[in-house]
């Protein structure tokens, strides 16, 4: 896992929702109970190991892109009418070209405002154990097409998320008649 973990509470502000995506490429994110990102915890040894809440599913960009577009904020007193008459094609319409974040606008005041994303989260998206071989990774990529998969411990907690990218970096032999896999880093120069 090369790159930061990042994650959302299951009701997130809207100002560090825009925060991340503004800052941040990814296309997804775990969304979680029980953290607070505002909480910077050392961790002294290498037993401790930092987690980012209970894993509760995973949102896309394109997703959080949609309701900050539509305003689906909990404070609107619009929000039950909004929620009613919100269809599957808002999220398909613009589909595969999401407007960027900064062409959607939000007020000072509304970067208050909260979403709440459990309606809107995947939450029976593949995850992996923080146990799991490499070689399973890879051959989870590649069966069901992932993008990217949830790093959980044995207590639901989130640790990271391993992507297609991060898989990337491998190159992987197959030996189908032997049922092995040999599995080599590719070294990439900075250029």
């Amino acid at each position: 896992m090369s790159h930061p973990t990042i994650v959302f509470r299951t009701k997130e502000k809207v100002g560090r929702i825009v925060d991340i995506l503004k800052k941040e490429a990814h296309n997804g994110f775990p969304v979680v109970e029980d953290y607070d990102p505002s909480s910077d915890v050392e961790y002294t040894s290498e037993e401790e190991v930092q987690t980012f809440g209970r894993y509760q599913g995973v949102i896309l960009r394109s997703q959080l892109i949609v309701l900050l577009k539509l305003k689906i904020f909990q404070e609107n007193t619009d929000i039950k009418r909004k929620m009613d008459q919100l269809k599957s094609s808002d999220f398909r319409d613009a589909y595969p070209r999401f407007p960027p974040i900064q062409q959607i606008h939000i007020s000072p005041h509304e970067r208050d405002f909260t979403i709440d994303l459990v309606p809107f989260m995947n939450p029976a998206s593949h995850t992996i154990r923080d146990c799991a071989s490499l070689p399973g990774i890879f051959r989870l990529f590649r069966a069901l097409g992932l993008r990217h998969v949830v790093v959980i411990n044995d207590k639901n907690m989130v640790l990271g998320m391993v992507t297609r990218k991060d898989l990337a970096r491998y190159k992987v032999k197959v030996d189908l008649l032997r049922g092995k896999i040999d599995i080599h880093e590719i070294n990439v120069s900075a250029q």
